[in-house]
């Protein structure tokens, strides 16, 4: 960062109102959240077949930001169709809402927001037609009546439609507040969105997210995972992309004089977890209580009224160091191993099974025996058969 990058002077000349949105508007570009965007969007092939990604992290990692900025870059990728053909929308954002009372995600809620993203009209008035009825038996003409079938047909006509490839679902972990037996059931839906669709579904969450290719093998191999990862200060790497970070927060404070935050740079790296989405909400709050206060500028103990508790951050390390728990890959000798096991507990079932004082060439020897027909006295005859024997005729009674 060089000297002048901070905020323009003429800034302190405006209200308190356009300070304090000028820094909450504030994002910026670091490693970790560049790296996550440039996987995420390697993995989107628009001539590619549909299919389902992951992006996970810890809370406040700064993954909603993650998701406007693949959604940006998108639609500037295909900015030159846009402008040709004004219905084109080729990526939709919508946040996942979690169920109000049950543990039963509102799929017709879902679609609906869906369809209020695209704009689309008459949403309270979708049903569907006679002959899509009949598609999606069993179902009835007055249960069709704007009906989660119709809201769903009409999320699919609209992506179709407007040529639509990439779905972005933020908070998409709220989609798994279901019970655990339904769990497989909500990525079925998913699956089957994004191959009607012919889309490609971003699902960006926390690490509960993870559950979801827990379910089976098949979800393994659909699934693809883009970690978005706090920063370790243990990595000398990762400490310098925080201080970087920080350092840019403080030069876009709009104070008279600029706060000096630096100097504490282990308080924030405690108290934020490593995660710069919740060091941002957390010089956020300071900030806009700093200029409603009318101050020159903050320091340290000021800041620090707007922490989040020293618990409330064991409980988001706890959480990150689980999911990066599932994310660690283990070493294919764990494979060979786990093969070879498999393969020597099957032979031991099988010698089980077979444990009779029986010989191997037992059944050979058998078949090589000559077949010796059956007993005569154990014949019986069949139901319809005549013995072969003569019968009497009136012929015979006058030969002598």
């Amino acid at each position: 960062m060089t000297a002048n990058d901070r905020f323009p002077q003429s800034l302190l000349q405006n209200p308190i109102n356009v300070r304090k949105e000028y820094f909450y508007r504030k994002t910026i570009g670091h490693p970790r959240l560049e790296q996550a965007k440039q996987n995420a969007l390697s993995f989107i092939d628009p001539s590619g077949e549909p299919d389902i990604m992951i992006v996970t992290g810890p809370t406040g990692v700064g993954k909603t930001t993650l998701a406007m900025k693949i959604q940006d870059q998108l639609l500037e990728r295909n900015m030159v169709r846009m402008q040709s053909d004004k219905s084109h929308l080729p990526v939709i954002r919508i946040d996942a809402i979690p169920p109000e009372k049950e543990m039963k995600f509102d799929w017709s809620d879902f679609y609906t927001r869906l369809l209020q993203a695209f704009s689309e009209p008459c949403i309270s008035q979708k049903q569907l037609f006679e002959d899509e009825i009949y598609m999606e038996q069993p179902i009835s003409p007055v249960y069709a009546m704007n009906s989660l079938a119709a809201l769903r047909r009409a999320v699919e006509r609209t992506m179709k439609m407007r040529g639509s490839r990439t779905l972005i679902i933020d908070e998409a972990n709220h989609l798994l507040m279901v019970d655990p037996k339904l769990m497989r059931r909500q990525f079925e839906i998913i699956k089957s969105l994004s191959q009607k669709c012919n889309v490609t579904i971003i699902l960006i969450g926390t690490y509960d997210l993870l559950q979801i290719l827990e379910q089976s093998a098949q979800l393994v191999r659909r699934g693809r995972v883009v970690h978005m990862a706090r920063y370790d200060d243990y990595i000398p790497a990762d400490k310098l992309a925080f201080k970087n970070a920080l350092f840019t927060f403080q030069r876009h404070m709009p104070f008279k004089i600029e706060p000096e935050l630096l100097k504490h740079l282990n308080v924030f790296y405690l108290k934020s977890a490593g995660c710069i989405g919740i060091l941002k909400k957390w010089l956020d709050n300071a900030v806009k209580e700093g200029l409603n206060q009318e101050l020159e500028t903050i320091d340290l103990d000021f800041i620090l009224q707007y922490a989040h508790s020293n618990k409330s951050i064991q409980t988001v390390l706890n959480e990150a160091f689980i999911g990066e728990s599932k994310l660690k890959d283990i070493d294919v000798r764990e494979l060979r191993f786990m093969l070879k096991a498999h393969h020597e507990n099957l032979g031991k079932i099988t010698t089980k099974e077979n444990d009779i004082n029986i010989s191997p060439e037992a059944d050979i020897v058998q078949e090589q025996l000559p077949k010796l027909p059956p007993d005569k006295k154990s014949v019986k005859g069949q139901v319809g058969k005549r013995n072969p024997k003569r019968d009497t005729t009136e012929m015979n009674y006058g030969l002598f």
